[in-house]
Formats: structure tokens, C-alpha cells, sequence
């Protein structure tokens, strides 16, 4: 049987198109290999949406791998088979993470597939020589990528809709690739070169987009923001952010094109759309005195090339493949239709921050210069200026304040009240000055026909609203600005670079870097970008990413990240990740995702804000009637003058009203709160995270890797084969593509022993239990793991050395013992301290591991877990049974925190309430980050710097929660006393309409001041 895709076709050349049988008719991977070819996985991009199916079909191929015992080709035998229920049982349990997090398995079978052959070549080849191997490699390898968007399937996960096609894309990646011969059969875990990495959303038509938003200054503008955006078609995942003045979501583009989409959005809000950079490599173009359209033009014919699209009059953004043409390339492809790069752009929240700021102040300043004679010939003693002059001086300033409110209150106020049928807080700023404007105009009116009314125009009342409610924006923007550049990491990207072309120094904007470009770094300069080391040590300040304070030593080998600073020596290094794909751009994605996420506090105080409305607005109508009523019935005067009065307590009521105070209480916090714990080094995925750390009871600390440091060292080799070579070459064999510590500590071990090497097929790394795998074309089967799973454990050597506690690696041979490795974990300097920490706050510490009792019970008491605590430590844990630990406690009602680093950890980290994945940024892999891609797509938050990360955690929730709550106090603390005195309800006191327009920046200044103020004091790691 061979497996063209995760939902297999029969190996028949005429029903190799048919999808398997689990498909039923809905393709989850259309494809078949060639009848020659023989039970070879070839993966092709994930499954999305069919996650389950996935399983069923890995399932079954692990089974006629593993047990070899079906004895037909009948598909309804197989799937009637004994033994093929127990597979599909062990399938669910090990990929149960991705079934809750809707993931795809086929990614997974993906990573453990076969090796490219350009992984290794990426640090020998010309810059040249590399692209033109790149080029082969993708067309091969993913040749359905790069047909038009339009044509992909969508109910099917590797985007053809037809079979033969796609059978011949396949068969060209397999006939194109160099090992395509010697891994046929093998499994074991990979990570794909980073630039030959695929985005599977958009290869079936689902893009993710990010807009930059002008004019949303309040939590109701977010929210009529995402309304508009989830009314319309294709939009789906939408999350809104108007601190960060940013839109996210997820857009089926054969429902609607981007631009369309754009479009729709302004028109449907009100608030002026950008389209952000996407995860495509973009350059930004300067075009000649040739019109933009022929830089379009010249760029969209270019191999490699996207898209392209005016940003400005002189300004074309190309959108590229970064593993089909370089920067440079492209640019030399160019030639004369550009004159080079337009300015680097800062992070885009922060460069529309400005932009914001900046037109504010202009909006700001010309009202305030149009107000203040208004105001000084108002307030002044009666005859300093002729009556007819003040009045028409006043009118033409005030008009002039109000065409400055047109398109910043009365534009948004009217489109949201057309489009979305409901009141916002423009509407109440926009009627509030129109009454005091058109009663002026009304009452100069008659003043200048000679029947002046008992309460004269009130010109003053309409600027000063405008201009107060304008700086009070402005002070709220300003905040906003300092807040998201504070914890900014977009910013850390180095603009220069230099790179070693042909012995020759060549210093570059980093924008033009490409695969396969040697750089050189000098002495404190900033490294540009994630790259591995070739010649030169030195010592590293990583402490703007990781927040270790004590820099560190980086030689040959060694992978260095973008943001880090170079100490005393001089870096050779091979970029790995380019500028805007690095790990500042990864960490920057996380902490804007928590940014944009919701938790439900945050609900609460939108649906109290957007309940704001039509309450002031009804207490406003209260008071016009009560005051025109106490002015005719009680203070004796004409109707005229009473409804004047009684307008004037309602516009003071109407403008000093104001929930932005409580839409910003939660947003702006987290915001804060997300930078500055990215920049201790824990990037916290999820808003919802941060309000619920502070109520953890219980921490579950995974033993291997997370209590311990990541190396184990070998303490003890007993090999039992009478061949003791032949022992060493299977165990070097079976861990060498393995990444569980445990198979790295081996590997390492045994990497200078000189033996003989045997080749491996069938290799399956099984989480929780080891590795297998059959020697050459026989059927002899090899173990290498736990001594449970190898069945091991009452053979005397193995018994040994489980009672001196180490932690062990059997390897076996047809159930044969041929060798036995112990190890010892060494604890992480830190485990100690937090354990202690953690107890002193009431919290209780669970250690749980899938290791034997001896080693567990041995690390639990080095931390201060034993004697009565016996209770809290579990040994010999499936990645089930962890999950059921936790489940165990959080039906007992406690909050619970899981903590681990590998994929066995992925599902208790999913099912904690607060999952926490321990990982460190490297880039001397193609990953980004030691630690598992599955546990770090379930954890909520992401540790880069130790378990100390988990106090900081704790501390920031504590911290940010108490400022939530007083901004919440403080918000409707204003607005009652605000709208008591405003109405006249304490009669002797009450707010004058013209000094109502105050209201927003006394409102909104102790909230930005309490966020502010978790920068000035800083986070400390210790304390409640």
C-alpha cells in the first residue's frame, strides 16, 4: 500500500486518485505515488479540517508497518483487521493535542518525512548557487504552491483539484530529489528548511491579514470595528486591537480579494484601512520618473514575485518568495523602473501611532488658536468689545472649530449611525456641540434683528467642547503611542548589515539580505538577523530577548538571534531566517497576538460601554425636561430662558459622559503587561492568560527538561550483544535523528566512537515510549527506549541502575537486551528557588515525568518534595496519564499550571487551564526554538529564559490585574460624579458646558497613568 497523501489511494495506478477510505468522498489529500513505489509517506501540505481522518490513515499505516501481518490487499480486511483498532487507539492518544487544537496530523508526519537535500547546503553554497538550487527544490518539492490562488481545491488540504496533476507534481518532488532512494522508509523527526517552509491557509485560499486602522480612540470604535468586519463575507477569526490601532483575521480569498475587503471595511466603519505586511518577504521600491504602474508591471513578470502595489505616489511595495529570488536579485531584475529602496518603515503600530499623534496635534493646535479669543472675549467684562464684533468674530472661529469636528466627529458619528443603526461616543460629542452651535447661531440671529433672547449665544461652549474633548484624545494617543513603543520588539530590528561576498566586506540595508549571505559582526554591533556562527567567539547580550542579564558565549556553530548585541569579538555567521522572518518577528507576533485577544473582563466592559449610550443620552433628555420645568415652575422664567438653561446642563451632561476611561482599562494594561513580560523573557500568548496566571493553585512541573537542564550525561554504558560494535552502531543509529533529550544525551555520547554504520528503515519515534525501527531490508526489529516499553525491567543490569536513580535508554533487538545507558539529569540552577517561591505563596508543586520512581522521587526531594509530599510526584506518566493528573485536579476545583518543553507534554498543556512550554530561542536549527512546535502551539505562555519566567508570570497577572480593577473603579467613579455635577443634580455645584469637554482627559489620564506606571516601577520576579 503506498500513501500519497495522509488520505492514502490504493497503489493501483487506476484508482490511485481515489481518495482513501476514510475521506468518504471529501478529499483530506488527494494524490497517489506510482505503482513502483513502495509504503512511501509523502505528506504534502497539511490537512486542515480533517484532523481526525489524518489519524485514522497514520494509524493504518503504522499498523501495516509495525505488525506486517495483513495478509490481503482487501480493503474492507484491513480495516476489519485485530490489530488495526489498537493502532487507531495509540494514533488518537499520541496526536490527542492535535485533535483538541484542531491541528493537522499530516504536519507532523510531515517533520518526521524524509530529509531535503538542500538542508545541508544552505552554510556551502554561493548565494548564487543556492537560489538556483532553490528554485529546482521548490518547483519540485511544491509545485502546487505556486498556481494561482483561484485554482486550489477547497475542500481538499493539498490544493488541487486535479488528481493527475497533482500525481504529477508528486512524482517530480520525489524523481528531483537526490535521497529520495535511501528514505523511503523512514520517519524520524526533521524540521523542513525555513526557506522552503509552506503557508498552508494560503495554499487553500484562506489568507491572514492585518490591517492598520486610523480614527478608533475607544474601546466602542474597536468594537464597531469588528462587527463590520465579521458582517462581511469570507471574514472569519477577526480580532480588533485599538490600542495597537490593528485588525486581524482570516480571509477566504476566493469569497473576496484583499483590496475588496479593505474596501468594504472603510466603508462599513467610518476609519481609514491599511493593509499591513503580511509573512511574505516584502521590499518597498522608490519608481523613476516612469509612472508606479510600470514598476508594477516590470516586477509582477519576475519569477518569484507575488504581487505588487502603490503604497504611495512614489512608493511600490513587491511582495516576493524569498526562496525563489533574493532581495538583491530582485532588485538587480529591476534595474532603471526603480531608483532603490524607499526609507525603511518603523514597526507599523507605531509608525500609524505617530502618524495619529501628528495630525492630532495639527487638529488640536488650530482649534485651540481659533477657541482662545473665543473664550477671552466671552469671559470678558461687558464693553471691552462691541457686541456686533465679538459676535461675528465668535461665529467665524467657532465655525471654523467646527469644520475642524467634521470629519473626526460628525463623519464617524453618522456612517456608524447609517451602517451599523447605533450611537457611539462621536454621536454624543457631535450633538453636544451642534446644540451649543446652532443655539448660538440662533440667538446671534435674533440678537441682530434687534429681539436678543435672556440667554445670549454660546459660542465659547462649542470650541471649548471641541478643543477640550480634542486634547483629551490627543493626551490618549499620546499614551497609547508610548505604551506599544515601550514594549515594542519590531523595533530591534537592525536596519545595516554586513556581509563577507567573495572575501570582500559589503555594508547593506538589511532589507536586501538572502539566503545563503555570510555576514560579519562586528565588536557591540546589533546582530541583524538569526544566523550560525562560522568563525569568531565571542559573548552575546541576549537580554533584550531572553531577559538573562549575563551575556553569552557564542563560538563555531553556535546560533545567534536577531535583537541580541555582539560583545568584544569579532562573528562570522551564515544567515539562517531573514529580517521580518527572525525571532524578533516571532516574539513581536506573539505579544501583538495577546495584544489583539479578548479575555473576558474585557467582554464585560464592552457590553457595559456599549450600554453607555443610550443611558447618557436618556439622562440628557431627563434634564432638558426637569431643568425647563424647575425654570418656568419654581425660578419664574420665560420658556425661552428656561429651555436655554435646561440646554445648557444637557450639553454639559452629553460631553462630559465618557466610557473611552473603561473601553482602554483592559487593553491598554495588557498591552504593557504583554511587552514587559517579552521582555523578561516570557511571551504570553493570550490576553485571557494574563487575568487567569493569578489564580494558579497548583504548578505541574514536568521532570525531564523542565526541573532538569535539557543535557543529560551518559554515567554509566553496559552493552550486552556479544558484537559490542555492532550494539554501539544500531543505538547510534536509532537516536541520531531523535531530539528527546534522552536520544540526544546517547547521540552525543557516542558520537566519537569509531563502528561500523547500519542502516535503519521504518524509524518511528513513538512520544512517551522510544524509538523503532528494522535493520536494513530484514525484519529484524530494534527498540530504543524506556525500560517498560523495551520490557525490560527485571533484568538485573536494568534493575541496578534504576535503584541508583539514573535515567536509562534500553536497546533491544527482537526483545534481545544489547545495551543499557544511564543517565543523570542535572537540576536547572533555578528549580530550587522557584519550587520554594511557589510554596511560599500557598501554591502547591506537582512533579510528574515519564520517568522511572527512583529518579523521580530523587529530583522531588532535591527541590524540597518529599517525606509528606510524596502525594505530588507521579513516575512512569504516558502523555495520557499526565493529562489525567491534571484533569484529576481541576475537577477538584483547583486552577492549574502545567509546565514542560516536549511533545509528550503537548496534551496536559492543552488541558491545563494555564499551559506553560519552556523553550530557548536557537537558530542554529531550522527551528526557531529548541522546544516542541506542538506543545508551543497548545501552551498559553512561553518561557525563553528558565523557570524563573514562571514568577515573573505570576507577578505580571497579580500587577496588571489590580490596575485593571482600579481602572474600572476609577471609570465609573468619573462618570457618575461627572454626570451628577454636570446635570445640576447638587444644584450649587455643577460643571459649566463649556468646561465639559474636560471630561475625556481627566477621565482617561489615570488610566493611562496606572498602565504608564507598570513601566516606571517595572516588574519584579519576586513577591505576591
Amino acid at each position: 500500500m503506498a500513501f500519497g497523501n495522509c488520505c492514502a489511494a490504493d497503489d493501483d495506478d487506476a484508482s490511485a486518485s481515489r481518495p482513501g477510505p476514510a475521506c468518504l468522498g471529501e478529499r483530506c489529500c488527494e494524490g497517489a505515488a506510482s505503482a513502483g513505489q513502495s509504503s512511501t509517506v509523502s505528506l504534502e501540505e497539511g490537512c486542515e479540517g480533517f484532523p481526525e481522518k489524518c489519524v485514522v490513515n497514520v494509524a493504518a499505516f503504522e499498523c501495516e508497518q509495525m505488525c506486517r501481518c495483513h495478509g490481503t490487499t482487501d480493503q474492507h480486511d484491513l480495516e476489519t483487521h485485530p490489530c488495526r483498532s489498537s493502532h487507531r487507539a495509540s494514533a488518537f492518544e499520541r496526536y490527542s493535542a492535535y485533535l483538541e487544537s484542531a491541528r493537522c496530523i499530516c504536519d507532523s508526519v510531515l517533520e518526521r518525512g524524509d530529509e531535503q537535500a538542500s538542508k545541508s547546503d544552505a552554510t556551502t553554497m554561493s548565494p548564487g548557487d543556492a537560489y538556483a538550487s532553490s528554485r529546482v527544490l521548490l518547483r519540485g518539492h511544491d509545485g502546487v504552491k505556486r498556481r494561482p490562488r483561484q485554482s486550489f481545491s477547497r475542500d481538499g488540504c493539498c490544493g488541487s483539484d486535479d488528481p493527475h496533476q497533482l500525481q504529477h507534481h508528486q512524482h517530480h518532488r520525489l524523481s528531483h530529489h537526490p535521497h529520495h532512494h535511501h528514505h523511503h522508509h523512514h520517519l524520524h523527526h526533521r524540521e523542513p528548511p525555513l526557506a522552503m517552509q509552506t503557508d498552508v491557509e494560503k495554499a487553500q485560499g484562506i489568507e491572514h491579514m492585518t490591517l492598520s486602522v486610523d480614527g478608533m480612540t475607544c474601546s466602542g470604535c474597536g468594537i464597531k470595528m469588528e462587527r463590520v468586519l465579521k458582517s462581511l463575507a469570507g471574514v472569519s477569526a477577526v480580532r480588533v486591537n485599538f490600542v495597537m490601532a490593528s485588525a486581524e483575521f482570516s480571509l477566504d480569498t476566493s469569497v473576496c480579494s484583499p483590496e475588496g475587503i479593505v474596501c468594504a471595511a472603510e466603508r462599513g466603519s467610518g476609519f481609514r484601512c491599511t493593509r499591513l505586511s503580511a509573512d511574505d518577504q516584502t521590499l518597498d521600491l522608490l519608481s523613476t520618473g516612469l509612472s508606479a504602474k510600470a514598476l508594477i508591471t516590470a516586477a509582477a513578470t519576475m519569477d518569484g514575485v507575488r504581487e505588487a502595489t502603490v503604497v504611495s505616489r512614489r512608493v511600490v511595495r513587491v511582495t516576493y518568495d524569498p526562496a525563489m529570488i533574493g532581495a538583491r536579485i530582485l532588485m538587480r531584475q529591476i534595474g532603471s523602473y526603480s531608483t532603490g529602496l524607499a526609507p525603511p518603515v518603523d514597526d507599523p503600530s507605531l509608525s500609524a501611532g505617530r502618524t495619529r499623534l501628528r495630525n492630532g496635534l495639527i487638529r488640536t493646535t488650530i482649534s485651540a488658536c481659533c477657541t482662545l479669543p473665543v473664550a477671552v472675549m466671552a469671559f470678558s467684562s461687558k464693553g471691552l468689545v462691541e457686541e456686533r464684533t465679538k459676535m461675528l468674530t465668535s461665529v467665524t472661529l467657532a465655525t471654523i472649530v467646527q469644520l475642524i469636528a467634521v470629519p473626526v466627529f460628525y463623519t464617524p458619528a453618522i456612517r456608524t449611525l447609517i451602517h451599523r443603526r447605533s450611537l457611539d461616543m462621536n454621536m454624543l460629542v457631535a450633538t453636544s456641540i451642534t446644540a451649543a452651535y446652532v443655539y448660538s447661531i440662533v440667538a446671534m440671529g435674533f440678537f441682530l434683528a434687534g429681539r436678543a433672547l435672556e440667554v445670549g449665544p454660546i459660542f465659547e461652549t462649542s470650541t471649548l467642547l471641541v478643543t477640550l474633548v480634542l486634547l483629551g484624545r490627543l493626551v490618549a494617543a499620546y499614551g497609547r503611542l508610548r505604551a506599544v513603543a515601550a514594549v515594542s520588539f519590531r523595533s530591534l530590528q537592525a536596519s545595516r548589515a554586513v556581509i563577507v561576498d567573495n572575501g570582500k566586506e559589503r555594508e547593506m540595508d538589511a532589507r536586501l539580505l538572502q539566503y545563503g549571505d555570510e555576514l560579519k559582526i562586528e565588536a557591540h554591533a546589533p546582530i541583524p538577523t538569526d544566523a550560525v556562527v562560522l568563525a569568531g567567539r565571542s559573548e552575546v547580550d541576549e537580554s533584550i530577548i531572553t531577559g538573562e542579564s549575563l551575556p553569552v558565549f557564542k563560538g563555531p556553530g553556535d546560533g545567534i538571534v536577531a535583537g541580541s548585541v555582539n560583545g568584544t569579538g569579532t562573528l562570522n555567521a551564515r544567515l539562517r531566517r531573514l529580517p521580518g522572518r527572525n525571532t524578533v518577528t516571532d516574539i513581536a507576533r506573539l505579544v501583538e497576538e495577546a495584544a489583539n485577544s479578548r479575555p473576558r473582563i474585557q467582554e464585560m466592559a464592552d457590553r457595559v460601554a456599549s450600554c453607555f449610550m443610550p443611558v447618557v443620552s436618556g439622562i440628557a433628555i431627563i434634564v432638558i425636561v426637569t431643568w425647563t420645568v424647575v425654570g418656568i415652575r419654581i425660578r419664574g422664567y420665560g420658556t425661552g430662558r428656561a429651555v436655554a438653561n435646561a440646554m445648557t446642563y444637557a450639553v454639559a451632561t452629553l460631553a462630559v459622559s465618557c466610557p473611552c476611561a473603561l473601553g482602554i482599562a483592559v487593553p491598554l494594561v495588557l498591552v504593557v503587561a504583554g511587552g514587559i513580560a517579552a521582555r523578561n523573557g516570557v511571551i504570553i500568548k493570550s490576553g485571557e492568560c494574563t487575568e487567569r496566571a493569578r489564580k494558579v493553585t497548583d504548578v505541574v512541573l514536568d521532570k525531564t527538561g523542565t526541573m532538569t537542564e535539557a543535557a543529560l550525561d551518559v554515567t554509566s554504558e553496559k552493552l550486552f550483544a556479544e558484537d559490542e560494535n555492532e550494539a554501539i552502531a544500531i543505538s547510534r543509529a536509532l537516536v541520531a535523528d531523535s531530539k528527546h533529550p534522552v536520544s540526544l544525551a546517547v547521540a552525543r555520547h557516542l558520537q566519537d566512537r569509531q563502528q561500523h554504520s547500519i542502516k535503519l528503515n521504518d524509524t518511528l519515534d513513538l512520544p512517551g515510549s522510544g524509538l523503532r525501527a528494522t535493520v536494513g531490508d530484514s525484519s529484524v526489529v530494534v527498540r530504543a527506549g524506556s525500560a517498560a516499553w523495551t520490557e525490560t525491567e527485571r533484568h538485573p543490569a536494568v534493575i541496578d541502575l534504576l535503584q541508583r536513580g539514573l535515567t536509562l535508554l534500553v536497546v533491544t533487538r527482537d526483545g534481545e537486551l544489547l545495551a543499557v545507558f544511564g543517565m543523570r539529569t542535572k537540576l536547572r540552577p533555578e528549580t530550587a528557588a522557584v519550587v520554594r517561591h511557589l510554596r511560599r505563596r500557598g501554591i502547591v508543586v506537582h512533579v510528574v515525568s515519564g520517568d522511572h520512581k527512583a529518579a523521580v522521587d530523587a529530583a522531588a526531594a532535591e527541590v524540597g518534595i518529599d517525606g509528606d509530599d510524596v502525594s505530588l510526584v507521579a513516575s512512569k506518566c504516558s502523555p495520557a496519564d499526565k493529562r489525567e493528573y491534571v484533569a484529576r485536579l481541576m475537577a477538584k476545583g483547583r486552577c492549574v499550571m502545567f509546565v514542560g518543553d516536549g511533545t509528550n507534554d503537548a496534551v496536559a498543556v492543552t488541558q491545563a487551564d494555564v499551559g506553560v512550554q519552556l523553550t530557548s530561542f536557537d537558530s542554529s536549527s531550522s527551528s526557531s526554538s529548541s522546544g516542541s512546535h506542538v506543545t508551543r502551539a497548545a501552551a498559553d505562555v512561553v518561557l525563553l529564559n528558565g523557570l524563573d519566567g514562571i514568577r515573573v508570570l505570576l507577578r505580571i497577572s497579580a500587577v496588571s490585574f489590580r490596575r485593571i480593577v482600579f481602572n474600572f473603579v476609577w471609570s465609573a467613579a468619573y462618570n457618575v460624579l461627572a454626570v451628577l455635577l454636570a446635570s445640576g443634580a447638587l444644584v450649587d455645584f455643577r460643571i459649566p458646558p463649556g468646561l465639559a469637554g474636560l471630561g475625556e482627559f481627566v477621565s482617561v489620564l489615570p488610566v493611562i497613568l496606572a498602565a504608564a506606571s507598570m513601566l516606571w516601577k517595572g516588574i519584579p520576579a519576586y513577591g505576591s
